[in-house]
Order: structure tokens, then sequence, then C-alpha cells
């Protein structure tokens, strides 16, 4: 069963034997979606971890201590750390999580409000969740929390001048720690912003598009362990050097840089990546759109939920264009 009577649970307690209420199941699921999208949207990815594992969190309470939520809990504690990348498949695991609750609200919508609903365990987050924790960065804490801020920091900047000072900070992190990778990636975006600044270069599109790549670029490396230095393998591939580090170097020196086709579009684990955000924001419309028709009916619509459905337009919209005619169409 999924759901327990209310008079069946023992009275005065709220333990394994009871579960939540079907409100709390809808807003349960309602926050790990809006977490979910703020991931995607690349927005405020710390907080949109820590929104779904206060979800997992509260599930869990209900639950064995053991229980897979629990487990759930301690990896989105991990990504919200940077102690862990977020990769195509691990994506694909909360997109799954996001359609076993919208499974789980659909049961408790039929439920009366006087029922306890109770949650399922997602038994097939546990072999790969344990082997993500078992292979997880650790590096201080300290370390981690002040990355994670300088990226949150460089995600929500937008004039130039603030967002040369974001990148510098971050360029002065990664010196600190002799990390290559990011020196360069936050080298060839300072020299671009400089030729902007001083007027040398007209801000164009394509100075927006590199060091937008860049943020997304630095999103996905992985913080190395203390310790360890210029030893650390580099974790950017050809691609990505050729359309971050190359293509800003090339614009601030005044040449143009042109993607073809191929290279207009993400490709390898970037390219899955995208196709999990559009399929995953995708699964999000049909409980949007439901909701929506309810409230029209009722002739009241919820400005949070008018502002839910835009920002999830705006990412199908925004993910669509990122992927090939082909890809689009098999997810569509």
């Amino acid at each position: 069963m999924v759901y327990a009577h209310g008079p069946e649970c023992p009275k005065g307690k709220l333990n394994v034997s009871s579960g939540l209420t079907p409100s709390q199941v809808f807003h349960n699921r309602r926050d790990f979606e809006r977490g979910l999208l703020a991931v995607i949207l690349d927005e405020n990815r710390k907080a949109g971890f820590q929104q779904m594992e206060r979800v997992a969190q509260t599930i869990s309470t209900v639950l064995p201590p053991d229980s897979s939520w629990t487990l759930l809990a301690h990896w989105l504690n991990a990504l919200a750390a940077d102690r862990l990348p977020l990769t195509s498949k691990s994506l694909e695991l909360l997109r799954q999580v996001g359609k076993s609750l919208k499974d789980l609200d659909r049961q408790a919508q039929q439920a009366s409000q006087a029922d306890w609903v109770m949650p399922l365990e997602v038994a097939f987050l546990v072999v790969p969740l344990n082997a993500a924790l078992g292979s997880a960065q650790t590096p201080g804490d300290e370390d981690a929390e002040q990355w994670t801020t300088l990226l949150g920091q460089l995600q929500t900047t937008k004039d130039l001048a603030s967002l040369r000072l974001s990148f510098a900070q971050v360029a002065d992190f990664a010196a600190a720690r002799q990390w290559r990778d990011v020196l360069e990636i936050t080298g060839a975006q300072i020299n671009l912003l400089d030729r902007l600044l001083d007027g040398t270069l007209a801000a164009a599109p394509e100075h927006d598009q590199v060091l937008g790549d860049a943020k997304t670029l630095l999103h996905v490396l992985t913080l190395p362990p203390l310790g360890e230095t210029s030893a650390n393998p580099t974790q950017i591939d050809d691609t990505q050097y050729e359309r971050v580090i190359e293509r800003a170097d090339v614009l601030a020196s005044g040449g143009e840089f042109v993607l073809d086709d191929a290279e207009k579009t993400l490709g390898g684990e970037n390219a899955d990546f995208a196709q999990v955000q559009l399929a995953t924001v995708l699964d999000m419309l049909p409980g949007l759109l439901g909701a929506y028709q309810e409230q029209l009916g009722a002739g009241t619509i919820n400005p949070e939920l008018e502002a839910d459905m835009q920002a999830v337009s705006d990412a199908a919209e925004r993910l669509r264009a990122s992927l090939t005619k082909d890809t689009r169409q098999a997810i569509l």
C-alpha cells in the first residue's frame, strides 16, 4: 500500500507508521521540483540542492533511519558542497526521484485529508549513491564553502566590472591552490573583460556567450583534495578548452571565433547533460498545466504558479536551443 488511513496509525505519534498528509506530500513534491529547476537553470545551484535535501530529510523522518531517502539527503549535501560533480547520470537520478514524488502526489490527491500517506523507498538510488559518496572529494570544509560561495557570486553577477572582480576572486582562490584549470579559464575571461572595460572592444553577444560558457565549465569542475596542487590531472577536454579559453583569447585580441554548426551545440557529456536537463524540465510541465487549468476554472490564478510556469517554459526553450535537431525530436 502507498498510504495508510489515519485511524490505523498510532495516536499522538508521527513515526514510521504514520507518514505525511496529502498536503505535505504536495508541498514537498513542489519544493523538490523548484530546487531541481534552480539547479537546471544554474541560478543558485547550492540553494537548489539544499531545497531538495530538505525534502529528502522530511520524507526520511517517517521512514526507517537507514532509508534510501536518508542516503539521498547525504548525497544532495555533498553536491551542494561541491564534493561531487553534477553529471548527466546524477541529474537523471534526480529526474527519477522527481517522477517518484509526482506519482506519490498523484495518489495522495486521491486520498482524503484524514489519510496518512506513506512514501515508498527509492531503491534504485542505493547502489549509485553509495558508490558516489564513497568516491566523494573531501577537501576542507572551509575550502568547499568558499568555492561554493565564489561560484554563486560569479553566477549572479551581471555588470562587467563586478563580473571581472568575481573572476579575479576565483583566480585568487585557484592561485593559492595552484589549480591550473581554473587559472587558465579565469585568465582568459579576465583578459577579455579588460578589453571590454577599457573600450578596446564593443560588447557583443559572442562575448556574453563565452563568459557564460566559462561559468558553466567552472561549475562542473571538482574541487581537488587538500594538499594536491599541480599534480592534479586536467579536468578540461580539448573541446572545452577551445570553446572557453582559446575562444576568449581570440575575441580579446579583436579577432573572430565562429563556431561551426557542430560546435554551436554541446557535445559529449555536455550534450548528455543538456538532454537530461530538457527531459527533466518537460516532466514538470504536465503537473503545472493541470494545476493551472484547475485554478483557471476556479477563477483564481496563484502568482507562484504563474512564476513556476514561466520559469519552466523559459528553461525548456533555452535548453531546446542548445541541442541538435535530431536530439530535440527524440525528446519531444
